[in-house]
C-alpha cells in the first residue's frame, strides 16, 4: 500500500503525514507538501517537527511571511534546538538581505520576550544583530541562549564563528573544546577547525577539514573557505568553481537579488547623470560656517584595499576610524534624490550636518575629538552630498587593478543586500565596477574635490612613502604606528568586512596580480574592465 492510500486509509495519522509531506517537499510538490504538512502540524500540536519543515518549504518558495507565521510561538527542546535555531536565523537572514533587518529584530526580540526559555530565537536575535553590525550585542544574545541551553550546538557554533571573525583564535579553540565536551558531532565543529587551520597555514589540513564539514550546514562558508584554501594551492580553475558554488548558496537566501542589483547600477547611472556642470553652478549660496572640523571620507571600489588602509589610520592617535557604517544616511535620508541639493540654503546645510554628526557622536563618541575618517566604499553614492555638507572635507580613494577588484570581489562572501547584490555573479560586480568608477570619474569632472588617490599595490610596496603622503593630506603628524596594522586590527577585534583576517598578517602580494592566474575565468568580463586598467596606468 502507498503512503498516500495508508493515508486514505488512517486520515488522523500526524507521522505519516508528516512523512509524505516531507516526502513531496523533496519531490518540489509544493501543493501537496504543504497540504500535508499543515495537516500533520495540526495532528501534533506538541512535536515541533511539522512547523519548522512547513516553515523550510514555504521558505524555499520564497514565502517569507508565511514561514514566519508557522514558527512565530514555536518552542522546542533536545534535537529540535538546533534544526529551529537554523530555520529561524535563515530567516533573519532573508529579511536582512530584503534590507528589513531592524524591523526583523524588533519582532525578534518581541518573541524572544514571549519566549522566555527558548533558546533557538536568540540565536535569531543574534544572528540579526550580527548582520546589522552590531557583534556585541549579537554575543549578548548568544549569551542569553547558552544561559538556557549550555550545550546548545548552533549558540556554542554561532560564538565560535564570532570570535574567529574578532581575531580571538584563542577564543575559538575554547568553544570548540567545550562544544565537543558537549557531545557535538566533529562534523559540526569541522569548518570552525578547518579555519582555523587555514589561518595558521595548514593548508592541506584545513582542506580536509572544510571537506568533512557537512553539505547540509553552511554551504557557501564551507565553499568560501574551499575556494580560499584552493586558491593558496594554485588550482584557480577548482578555486573558481569553489567561489561560484559560494555565491549560489548566498543568492539562495536573496533570490531577487540580481534583480535588485541591476535597480542599483541603474539609480546609480541615473544620479551621475543629475549631476552636470550647469547643475552645480545653479546650486543656491554655499557658505556655510563650520562649527566642527569637517570629516575625512574613505571610498574605493569593495575589495580594493579599504580595510587595510581605515585599519592603517586607525593605529594613529588622532584618528577615529567608522567601518561602514550608515552615518551619512542620517543626512540623506532627509532628501529625496540629488535634485533638493542645488536649492539648499545654509540653514537646511547646517541642519543636515548636525544630522550627521549626532549619527556620527552615538555610533564614534571619540570622534569630536579626533579627525573621524567614514570608511565606506559605497558611500561613493553620496559624494554630492558629502561636498554640499562638507566642501572643504578630505576624501581618500583607495584603487586597485580593476581585475584584482573584479575577481577579489567574486571570491568574497558578502550578505547580498541592495548594494552588495550584484557581487554574486562576475559579469554583475563588472558592470557595477564600470558604474561606480563613472560615477567617480563624473563627480571629480564637475565637482571641486579635496581628493588624495592611494593605490593599494603601492601600499604593499611601499607603506611608508604612501602613508607620509596621506597622514600629510589630512593634516596628521606622522606616527610610525600607521606602519602597525597587524596590531591594530588585533586591538580593534572585530572587523565588519571579509578582510577581517587578513588585516591581521604581515603586507604580503600575494593577492597583486593574482587576476593572472584566473584569467580563463575572467575573460568575458575583460572588455569591460580592460579599459579602466588603461586609464587608471594599469597593465593588461
Amino acid at each position: 500500500m502507498s503512503g498516500e492510500a495508508a493515508l486514505a486509509e488512517t486520515p488522523d495519522d500526524g507521522p505519516l503525514s508528516l512523512f509524505i509531506g516531507v516526502l513531496h517537499a523533496r519531490r518540489r510538490d509544493l501543493d501537496q507538501a504543504l497540504l500535508h504538512l499543515r495537516r500533520a502540524a495540526d495532528l501534533l500540536p506538541g512535536d515541533p517537527l511539522p512547523r519548522i519543515e512547513l516553515a523550510r518549504v514555504l521558505a524555499d518558495a520564497g514565502r517569507e511571511n508565511e514561514a514566519e507565521a508557522a514558527l512565530i510561538d514555536l518552542s522546542a527542546t533536545g534535537p529540535f534546538v538546533a534544526e529551529l535555531a537554523r530555520m529561524r536565523a535563515r530567516l533573519a537572514e532573508a529579511r536582512a538581505a530584503a534590507g528589513q533587518g531592524e524591523a526583523a529584530l524588533t519582532a525578534a526580540k518581541a518573541q524572544a520576550r514571549a519566549l522566555p526559555y527558548d533558546p533557538a530565537v536568540r540565536i535569531a536575535v543574534a544572528r540579526l544583530e550580527d548582520l546589522l553590525g552590531r557583534p556585541d550585542m549579537a554575543e549578548a544574545a548568544l549569551g542569553e541562549a547558552l544561559a538556557l541551553d549550555p550545550d546548545c550546538a548552533p549558540a556554542l557554533l554561532a560564538l565560535a564563528d564570532l570570535a574567529e571573525r574578532g581575531n580571538r583564535v584563542d577564543e575559538v579553540e575554547g568553544l570548540l573544546a567545550r562544544a565537543s565536551a558537549a557531545g557535538i558531532q566533529p562534523a559540526e565543529t569541522a569548518l570552525l577547525g578547518a579555519r582555523l587551520r587555514f589561518r595558521r597555514g595548514d593548508l592541506n589540513g584545513a582542506l580536509a577539514a572544510a571537506r568533512q564539514a557537512p553539505a547540509t550546514g553552511d554551504g557557501g562558508a564551507r565553499a568560501e573557505l574551499t575556494g580560499r584554501i584552493l586558491d593558496r594551492l594554485d588550482d584557480p580553475a577548482a578555486a573558481f568553481a569553489a567561489f561560484a558554488e559560494m555565491n549560489r548558496e548566498v543568492g539562495l537566501v536573496a533570490p531577487d537579488a540580481r534583480g535588485t542589483a541591476r535597480g542599483y547600477r541603474a539609480g546609480i547611472a541615473q544620479m551621475a547623470g543629475t549631476v552636470t556642470a550647469d547643475w552645480y553652478r545653479g546650486w543656491s549660496a554655499r557658505t556655510v560656517t563650520p562649527a566642527r572640523i569637517a570629516p575625512a571620507f574613505l571610498f574605493g571600489f569593495p575589495r580594493s584595499g579599504t580595510t587595510l588602509v581605515d585599519t592603517m589610520l586607525a593605529g594613529h592617535d588622532q584618528v577615529a576610524v567608522l567601518e561602514e557604517k550608515p552615518v551619512m544616511d542620517a543626512a540623506a535620508a532627509a532628501l529625496t534624490g540629488m535634485g533638493p541639493l542645488a536649492a539648499l540654503d545654509p540653514a537646511a546645510v547646517f541642519a543636515l550636518r548636525e544630522h550627521y554628526f549626532e549619527a556620527l557622536d552615538a555610533i564614534e563618541p571619540r570622534a569630536p575629538r579626533r579627525l573621524a575618517v567614514d570608511k565606506h566604499p559605497l558611500g561613493i553614492t553620496h559624494v554630492p552630498l558629502i561636498h554640499r555638507l562638507f566642501p572643504d572635507a578630505r576624501i581618500i580613494f583607495v584603487e586597485r587593478h580593476p581585475c584584482d577588484v573584479v575577481l577579489s570581489g567574486f571570491m568574497a562572501r558578502f550578505d547580498p543586500n541592495v548594494g552588495k547584490g550584484s557581487f554574486l555573479d562576475l559579469e554583475d560586480i563588472a558592470l557595477l565596477y564600470d558604474a561606480l568608477l563613472s560615477m567617480w570619474q563624473t563627480y571629480r569632472n564637475v565637482l571641486p574635490l579635496k581628493v588624495r588617490t592611494v593605490r593599494y599595490e603601492r601600499v604593499l610596496a611601499e607603506p611608508e612613502t604612501e602613508l607620509r603622503g596621506l597622514a600629510d593630506f589630512l593634516g596628521l603628524d606622522w606616527d610610525g604606528a600607521l606602519l602597525y596594522h597587524e596590531e591594530t586590527a588585533r586591538r580593534r577585534g572585530h572587523i565588519a568586512t571579509p578582510s577581517y583576517a587578513q588585516v591581521t598578517e604581515p603586507l604580503n602580494r600575494r593577492a597583486e596580480g593574482r587576476w593572472r592566474r584566473y584569467r580563463a575565468q575572467l575573460e568575458p568580463v575583460l572588455p569591460i574592465l580592460a579599459p579602466w586598467a588603461e586609464r587608471l596606468g594599469y597593465e593588461m
